[in-house]
């Protein structure tokens, strides 16, 4: 018996030590790429990359590109701890709708937020392409720096600050792709940035789209016209704000999907002029579904910004190839931690907030994410308003039946959003109040058909206490049961608690 034991000690001990080995030998890759270049299967990343100009890479279908946690090997770049691919040329990665998604990911055992840097793409001429992507666990996971690619069936998740930053003057193609659980904003729009973004969803995000300065993205035009975004959007269950505009523009977000016909409910979530008058309309009628006259909105608190011509003589000196005198936003920083509030006592979480009743999404739900496609489905465009005072009937087409892959995404249940049975406020830590530290947990929740927690992993904490504080409750809460079409599935939700000492 002692012989056998031995014997099995000795094999999981020769295994262990191959994959030691596995490790060690493993080849990373850094620097500049000066040639035409192809990459497929697995890349491993411990620095910068750099596409020089007039290169491009292209990544074969499939393909996963996994950087090493908190590692910059060539100390530089927008954050010298931190690798990131910066393209001077080109990026062509396309993958596959079916098992053959291009992955950009974190390399740790249990991957968080602020693993690496992101993706920065920085050509003024040549679009690059992102066509089924998934980029996770990011700073920012794509920053369109005065170029503009076009992105296309894909997803930017998990990321630490924002899922997509277009900036200076960008115009990027944002297409069919889901943007969720990213932690400032899912898209953020400045300097002048003008994206472009339709038949996609954003969703539990601190924010959905930020807008400052001059920007001015297209979010859905109706009735449709020539080289516009044609809406079509799924823009909801962001935990702040859906629509924040900061800037003096009109917004365009006309024949998208808010997951709401009640008035004070959508306008809860939309800042603009009518909460300052510094700041441009968020213009969103016709809804995709039924228009309605809206109530007035309560004011919120702004964000901190750098004045609008400072920022914008930024824009001016980096499309004239210079270096920006104002310093860039690094992790740890207080650009990168600030959450607009639209109360000024905010709860430790968004489960202590009031959770309004189950509503009927305005269209059909669309098939369930999975890991290898996010469920995006195209719906038609709204007829025009018969009046301003006139409620428009929008006749949705209903998309194919989909095989459903579970866990679903919440946006994509019958109801379009996850309801409470029971919710338990975790305790702030008692060291965390004698140091008056405040911060952040997120974490992925997987819910199982009966409505318990099935399985849980944490995306990002401002520290340890913080976690144990949220593992200690996280067991308890309890959701009402999801169904698709009426079958009841598995879900997942991203779940925000933020720890805020009472002034």
């Amino acid at each position: 018996m002692a012989k056998e034991s031995m014997s099995r000690y000795l094999i999981l001990l020769i295994a262990a030590t191959l994959c030691s080995a596995g490790a060690q030998s493993r080849d990373y890759f850094s620097g500049t790429i000066s040639t035409d270049t192809r990459w497929s299967g697995e890349i491993y990343v411990d620095g910068d990359v750099i596409i020089a100009r007039g290169v491009t890479l292209t990544i074969d279908s499939g393909s996963r590109i996994i950087f090493k946690a908190r590692s910059d090997r060539m100390r530089s770049g927008e954050d010298p701890e931190r690798a990131e691919i910066i393209v001077y040329g080109k990026l062509i990665a396309r993958g596959r709708e079916r098992g053959g998604r291009i992955i950009f990911t974190s390399g740790a055992d249990h991957p968080q937020m602020n693993d690496w840097y992101g993706i920065i793409f920085k050509n003024l001429q040549e679009p690059s392409v992102l066509e089924f992507c998934l980029v996770e666990y990011g700073y920012k996971g794509i920053t369109c720096y005065g170029s503009s690619p076009r992105i296309e069936n894909s997803e930017v998740r998990f990321n630490y600050y924002i899922g997509i930053s277009v900036e200076v003057r960008a115009r990027p193609l944002i297409r069919n792709t889901l943007v969720l659980g990213n932690g400032f904003a899912g898209i953020n729009c400045e300097l002048a940035a003008a994206p472009r973004i339709e038949q996609s969803v954003i969703n539990q995000n601190t924010n959905g789209v930020i807008i400052f300065d001059r920007s001015q993205p297209d979010l859905g035009v109706f009735p449709p016209e020539e080289g516009k975004s044609v809406g079509e959007n799924r823009i909801f269950n962001n935990f702040e704000y859906d629509v924040y505009n900061h800037s003096s523009n009109d917004i365009f977000a006309q024949n998208n999907i808010w997951n709401t016909e009640r008035p004070e409910e959508l306008e809860q979530h939309i800042y603009d002029r009518r909460d300052h008058p510094a700041y441009g309309e968020v213009i969103y009628r016709p809804l995709y579904g039924r228009g309605t006259r809206l109530a007035r909105r309560r004011p919120g608190v702004l964000p901190p910004v750098l004045p609008a011509e400072t920022r914008q003589r930024e824009a001016d000196t980096l499309l004239a190839g210079g270096e920006p005198s104002t310093p860039r936003h690094r992790p740890g920083e207080q650009a990168g931690e600030v959450f607009p509030e639209r109360t000024e006592d905010a709860p430790v979480s968004r489960t202590e907030e009031p959770v309004a009743p189950p509503l009927s999404p305005v269209a059909p739900p669309a098939s369930a994410s999975s890991p290898e496609t996010p469920a995006i489905t195209r719906t038609e465009a709204a007829p025009p308003e018969k009046s301003e005072n006139t409620p428009v009937e929008t006749p949705a087409e209903t998309p194919p039946r989909v095989p459903i892959v579970e866990p679903v995404l919440e946006p994509f249940i019958d109801g379009g959003q996850r309801e409470y049975l029971r919710r338990v406020k975790p305790k702030f830590p008692d060291i965390y109040k004698r140091t008056r530290r405040e911060g952040l947990v997120i974490m992925e929740v997987i819910v199982a058909r009966d409505g318990s927690v099935e399985s849980y992993r944490i995306l990002r904490s401002d520290g340890e206490a913080f976690s144990e504080a949220v593992r200690d409750v996280i067991r308890q809460f309890r959701y009402k049961p999801a169904t698709v079409n009426g079958k009841p599935v598995r879900f997942k939700v991203v779940e925000r608690f933020r720890f805020k000492l009472v002034r």
